[in-house]
Formats: structure tokens, sequence, C-alpha cells
């Protein structure tokens, strides 16, 4: 049985990821203390992380920094109701790998887990040249393979949403790996005007 280890200050949500655990066949362990997670996770093996973003001793940005000092590969999903692209980016750079939105969603979150929890290398698409590329700290090639391997197989671009939907990574996640692509000149964006208002911004490879 996969173990989980929840950090979140407030106990119904810890209470809701203890429903979401049993439901889905996991062993999980909650505090509501950053300091006592630490404490788990330097004397116990987990195979994934759900941490908060506001705890009272600890922040959750924080908590990242520290977890990868301690463990460089296990999942870290941050649990968050803020959809700043901004606080993303200060949590990828530290070291998380997605996010999961409140309010849960209970689907989703056991879809987005099971996504870490069960990432085999061997199905993704990726090519050599691109294997070699030079990913920026806080950035992890698990993810930049499953988003490549989807635009691999799309017959036309797509939205970031659609790209979220699709494979299970949050908008965020998808957000910070499509720029890093179109950098890198191998994903493009194309503007869709539609009839009013803002552009869509869509996505394919080059």
């Amino acid at each position: 049985m996969k173990k989980i280890l929840a950090v979140d200050d407030e106990k119904d949500i810890l209470f809701t990821l203890e429903a979401v655990a049993e439901a889905a066949g996991f062993n999980i362990t909650t505090t509501s203390l950053g300091t006592k997670a630490l404490k788990y996770i330097k004397t116990e093996k987990f195979d994934l992380l759900m941490i908060d973003y506001h705890m009272p001793d600890i922040n959750g940005l924080k908590l990242v920094k520290e977890i990868r000092k301690i463990n460089k590969s296990i999942p870290v999903l941050v649990l968050t109701v803020d959809e700043s692209l901004d606080l993303a980016e200060k949590f990828l750079n530290a070291g998380a790998d997605d996010f999961a939105n409140k309010p849960i969603r209970t689907a989703d979150l056991i879809s987005r887990i099971n996504l870490h929890l069960n990432y085999n290398d061997s199905k993704y698409y990726f090519p050599d040249n691109i294997n070699r590329l030079d990913i920026p700290k806080g950035m992890s090639l698990k993810t930049l393979k499953i988003i490549y391997n989807y635009l691999n197989e799309i017959q036309s671009p797509k939205t970031i949403q659609e790209i979220s939907n699709k494979t299970n990574l949050a908008y965020q996640t998808v957000h910070r790996y499509l720029n890093f692509l179109d950098e890198q000149n191998i994903a493009r964006v194309e503007l869709d005007y539609g009839k009013v208002g803002r552009p869509i911004h869509k996505y394919e490879l080059k």
C-alpha cells in the first residue's frame, strides 16, 4: 500500500484527505505542523507528500525547500486555494512537482496522486535531443515528458486548461512547462482571437 504524508493546518482538510485516501486504498499520515512533517520524513519512507501553503509554524514554501534537502525525488503536491502563477513559480523552483487545488475534488485528486505514484518512464516518448536539455532548477524531466508526450499526440493546438485536463497535471504546472518548451523553440503558441475578448493561447509542438 502506498504511503502518503499530508500537511495542512485545517483539520477539515486533513479529515477530507484521510477519507480520500481510504477510498483510494492509500495509507495516509497527517499532521498540521511542518516541523513534525520533517521529523516524519527523516524517520519514515513515504511515496508522496501533500503540503499546504499556510501553516502555523513554517510555511509550505520553506517546507518544500527543507524536504528537498532530505529527499530530492519524492513527489510533492502543493495544496492551494491560490492559483497565482507567481506563487506556483516559487513552489516549482523550490522543488514541488504539482498542485492540487482546494476545495478538494476527490476524483481529480486521486487521479493526480496516481499519476505521480504510478509514473512509468517507458510509457513516454521523448527524443534524445530533448532529453539532453538543460532543465531549470525545480523542473522535473518526468513532468516534462508527460507534457511533451501529450503534445506529440494531438492533431491541433490545445489550451493550457485542455492540456491540464488530459494530462492530470495542474494548470499552474502545465503553464510553467509550456513556457519552457516555448522558450526552447520546441513548442509554439498560437493566438486564437475568437469573436470577443482576449485571445486564447493554444500550444502545439513545432
